[in-house]
């Protein structure tokens, strides 16, 4: 069994809701409802929050999470994923969003479990996603929008009609 760890990249000074991560829902903070419900992953060894902030570094040390401090000129969520595992080792990294306080440990394992399947064993990236099935949803900017091939392949995503944000990752 590959060794699989969960990474929570999370920022204190969000443009359009500064301390988000450390925001209360039902007396814990966000960060904690998304660490915990990562723990839940029936495949998951380990989670780790990644943070520029002391703030949100204590808080996860508060409740006994595993936290990393990274530098605060890491532009993305991503990069601080990679800075935060340069000395871990790790088969599969798995980026959790640290506003997704919904989340649950068997949406994670669906995430995972492309990778362990044997004929897809050169499957580089796994996302989650849902059929859009209305109107609002289709148009609504704040939704990011997957684009699939043929062989259910990202094509790309997108944040609203005709916007690129980035191309799919393909099989090697």
């Amino acid at each position: 069994m590959p060794r699989i760890i969960g990474v929570i990249p999370a920022r204190y000074a969000s443009s359009r809701f500064p301390g988000k991560p450390l925001a209360d829902i039902l007396g814990k903070p966000m960060i904690r409802w998304v660490y915990e419900n990562a723990m839940s992953s029936k495949l998951i060894n380990d989670v780790y929050v990644a943070t520029d902030d002391e703030r949100i570094f204590n808080t996860v040390k508060n409740f006994g999470g595993n936290v990393i401090m990274t530098p605060s000129e890491i532009p993305t969520g991503t990069d601080r994923i990679a800075y935060a595992v340069r000395n871990i080792d790790a088969d599969i990294i798995v980026n959790i969003q640290g506003d997704e306080p919904l989340i649950s440990g068997d949406m994670i394992d669906s995430a995972i479990e492309p990778f362990l399947k044997e004929e897809d064993n050169d499957i580089d990236i796994s996302t989650l996603a849902v059929k859009i099935t209305d109107v609002e949803t289709l148009f609504n900017p704040n939704v990011v929008k997957v684009v699939f091939d043929k062989k259910k392949f990202c094509a790309l995503f997108l944040a609203k009609p005709n916007s690129v944000l980035q191309g799919c990752a393909e099989k090697r």
